[in-house]
This record gives C-alpha cells, sequence and structure tokens, in this order.
C-alpha cells in the first residue's frame, strides 16, 4: 500500500515538476557524459598513437602531449557535472551520519548552495581569464589558448548549474531522506 498522498494537487504539481527536472537533467548528463567519454577515447587514441610512433617512426609528433593535456583538461571539466548530480563530490561527512534526515537534507542543500555561489562568484573572473588566451597560441597545436582557459569558465559554469538543479531536486524530492515536501 502507497503512503504518497494521491490526490493532493500540490504534491502532483511537484511530481510534475520533478519529473520534468529529472528528465531534462537526464538528457543533459548524457551529453555531458557522451563528451567526457569521447574525450577520454581522445586521449587513449594520441597516446597510443605517442608510444607507437616512438617505438616504430623515426620522430613522434610534438604536439601529441600538448592535445592529451588538453583533452585531459576538458575531462575533467566535464565530468565535474557528473560528480556533483551523483552526489560524489568532496565534502566533509564527518558528522553527517549523525544527523537526523531533515538536518541531513538541510546540509546537502547548504553544501550545494555553498558551492553553487561560490561558482558563480568566481565565473566572471574566469570568463575575464579566459580572455587572455586571446592574443596567445599553443605552441604545438598552434591554437588559440582562449580554448584552453575557457575550460575554466566551463567549470565554474557547470559548478552553478549543477549545484542550483541538485537543490531544486532536493527540495522537490518528497520521498528524499523520509521528509514531506
Amino acid at each position: 500500500m502507497s503512503t504518497l498522498p494521491q490526490n493532493k494537487p500540490q504534491n502532483n504539481m511537484t511530481y510534475k515538476i520533478e519529473c520534468v527536472v529529472r528528465s531534462f537533467l537526464s538528457i543533459v548528463d548524457r551529453v555531458f557524459a557522451l563528451l567526457a567519454i569521447s574525450a577520454l577515447l581522445g586521449i587513449i587514441a594520441v597516446v597510443l598513437l605517442q608510444v607507437v610512433s616512438r617505438f616504430m617512426l623515426p620522430s613522434s609528433p610534438i604536439w601529441t602531449e600538448e592535445l592529451s593535456r588538453y583533452l585531459f583538461i576538458y575531462l575533467i571539466v566535464l565530468s565535474s557535472g557528473l560528480v556533483i548530480s551523483r552526489n560524489r563530490h568532496v565534502r566533509l561527512e564527518l558528522f553527517q551520519a549523525a544527523l537526523n534526515p531533515v538536518w541531513t537534507k538541510i546540509y546537502h542543500i547548504f553544501c550545494h548552495l555553498l558551492a553553487g555561489s561560490f561558482a558563480l562568484y568566481i565565473l566572471p573572473y574566469a570568463i575575464k581569464y579566459a580572455q587572455i588566451g586571446r592574443w596567445q597560441t599553443s605552441p604545438a597545436l598552434e591554437v588559440p589558448m582562449y580554448w584552453a582557459f575557457l575550460s575554466v569558465s566551463f567549470f565554474f559554469a557547470l559548478t552553478a548549474f549543477y549545484s542550483f538543479m541538485s537543490v531544486l531536486l532536493i527540495l522537490l524530492d518528497r520521498d528524499n531522506q523520509g521528509v514531506s515536501s
């Protein structure tokens, strides 16, 4: 037998909003997971090319090390939002087990709001930092360093987005931690 209220309009509306938000986040998660997997596969291909070329060719391409470094940076950036959405980020959990479900929920909201607010605060500075790269090019690939520096802006934007979406989901989730909305 279900313990959830069946006919309350606000609960039904909350459930619909939660479903829409979860569906949207599922699509966004898949896009970023696909991009992160692509970056990882790119790293594997570039490093394999570098290793094979060192042993089988007279010289190895110079650009492989640089490209693998940039792919690694973007792998971390693209994965950062997925870490937040799955609640796997680093945070103080020393006293969390002693909290009751309501305080645990409040603690999670606080952590996400703190991380998201910090990311929003830093984001304009990260964008200014990326602008520095417009006048520089990478040594081997000769691409604008703007793309490497822009990874910092992407990181803080994803952190803010996923942190605030996590807060929204915690507030909408009636079954989370046994607390009803």
